[in-house]
């Protein structure tokens, strides 16, 4: 039997109306049982939203938030998008597909938040298709830490002394008063997409960086009257600056749609898998990323998803779910950067055939 959801309610968050929206994604996006690395996990009643799927080359989850700063950056007349990432970041690669799709330009500042990985770091990758993708491409060599975003304001600068009228998106699209948007549409779609198959989810688990993501989605079931608990896994081992930020924008966000700001810091919930700083994962995280390829068929990278990935097998472990919990792992893209990191998943060896020889 379908559970009942107020159609009225989830229309009007999947829609967003009032706010000038940029059409980029291809939603909603599909939804399925993971039974094999489930069985791997004791038989979890696991399932993943396919959030690498949002449209854009190489998919993922900026691609939702974009929808509505772009929206309002055009809206507004702005020529350039700029905004930041490292080398390797998912969020720079999908801001400059959602350009080359509306026809504007990008700038992308590249900021020393991690060191390179190996040999293809610079050369494949989020980078390459940066490049493909006809995005301006800049640098930041001092090494900061990821909350420092300082070089922004540099190249923000630099665009106008040029004529241009820059359109400033931050890391991750995540801090911005429209940041919380796009995964308060995801919400929606869960819910409307877990009702079809007569479900409702007790957990979303996902990984955690910039924040908009978690918070839109701690903002949409709030919305919603769903009590599903949202668990991030950090990118990183930070959590008190995330929670900090999750909360508001999540409190923001509710405002901005016309709700009562009731986010409380027992309502976000943070729990580290792997402790290697952003950019660096452990031997653990690696082995779970070649035992999901290997029941799913599914690429998780080493900076986000693998870490969201690890983080709910440690959470199995930890016995965090309670008998009979239906979970949902969401699949936020990264793919494209696994090749950046190539060099730390061993050498390939190819067998030969004795008859060939």
């Amino acid at each position: 039997m379908k559970m009942e959801v107020n159609s009225v309610e989830i229309k009007a968050l999947r829609e967003l109306s009032d706010w000038p929206r940029a059409s980029l994604a291809q939603l909603p996006t599909p939804m399925h049982r993971l039974k094999n690395f489930a069985e791997h996990l004791g038989g979890l009643d696991l399932w993943i939203k396919r959030d690498d799927l949002t449209g854009l080359a190489g998919g993922g989850n900026k691609t939702r938030k974009l929808e509505f700063l772009i929206g309002d950056a055009i809206s507004k007349k702005h020529d350039v998008l700029v905004t930041v990432g490292a080398i390797q970041s998912n969020h720079t690669r999908q801001t400059a597909a959602a350009a080359a799709k509306l026809g504007m330009r990008c700038a992308l500042m590249h900021a020393g938040w991690t060191e390179d990985s190996g040999p293809f770091y610079r050369e494949a990758g989020n980078i390459l298709y940066s490049k493909l993708m006809g995005a301006e491409l800049y640098e930041d060599t001092v090494k900061r830490p990821i909350e420092d975003e300082t070089p922004l304001d540099d190249l923000v600068q630099h665009l106008k002394d040029k004529g241009d009228n820059p359109y400033l998106i931050p890391g991750g699209a995540s801090d911005h008063p429209l940041g919380g948007l796009g995964y308060v549409v995801c919400a929606a779609e869960i819910v409307e997409q877990a009702a079809a198959e007569g479900k409702q989810f007790d957990y979303v688990v996902h990984c955690t960086g910039s924040s908009g993501t978690q918070a839109g989605l701690v903002a949409g079931f709030s919305a919603l009257n769903v009590k599903t608990k949202v668990i991030g896994i950090p990118d990183d081992d930070e959590t008190e600056i995330k929670k900090k930020r999750v909360r508001r924008i999540a409190n923001d966000t509710l405002e901005l749609l016309g709700k009562s700001p009731v986010i409380t810091e027992s309502d976000i919930e943070i729990v580290v898998g792997d402790t290697g700083d952003y950019g660096i994962s452990d031997k653990d995280t690696f082995e779970t990323i070649k035992l999901f390829a290997s029941t799913e068929g599914l690429i998780a990278d080493p900076v986000y998803e693998g870490k969201a990935v690890r983080g709910l097998r440690q959470l199995v472990k930890e016995n965090r779910f309670e008998k009979g919990s239906k979970v949902l792992l969401m699949h936020l893209g990264g793919e494209p950067a696994t090749h950046g990191y190539a060099n730390k998943y061993g050498e390939i060896k190819l067998k030969n055939i004795p008859s060939l020889k």
